[in-house]
């Protein structure tokens, strides 16, 4: 008995202290501001700082520029720095890659995706 009260009490405090994965749909388009930053967040996904406000993108498979590319920007409808639901591309060097999903992320989850 004593055990099971120990592992739900561990199983409480780990819920509890776990980071949470703050991400939710984004619902509208959103300009983002000149000093912006759009990097590379795993494999088909990158993580976008704009301010204090956080993404998290994904492309369509195959998207295999964005593994060796410097350089990424984010348009929607050829407005450079337009980030939609729906819509928006990422340019590589060499090529665009479609996005799928946007979703909002917190400073934590920003930090997790880039580090990878």
């Amino acid at each position: 008995m004593k055990l099971l009260s120990a592992i739900a009490v561990a199983t409480a405090l780990s819920a509890a202290c776990a980071p949470a994965l703050a991400a939710e749909p984004l619902q509208d388009c959103t300009d983002l501001g000149a000093q912006h930053s759009v990097r590379r967040a795993g494999d088909g996904a990158v993580a976008i700082r704009d301010g204090e406000q956080y993404y998290r993108a994904q492309t369509r498979q195959g998207c295999s520029d964005l593994s060796y590319s410097g350089k990424l920007s984010i348009s929607t409808d050829d407005q450079n720095a337009r980030l939609c639901p729906q819509g928006s591309k990422l340019t590589t060097e060499r090529d665009y890659c479609s996005i799928t999903r946007v979703e909002k992320i917190d400073a934590q989850a920003y930090k997790r995706y880039t580090r990878r």
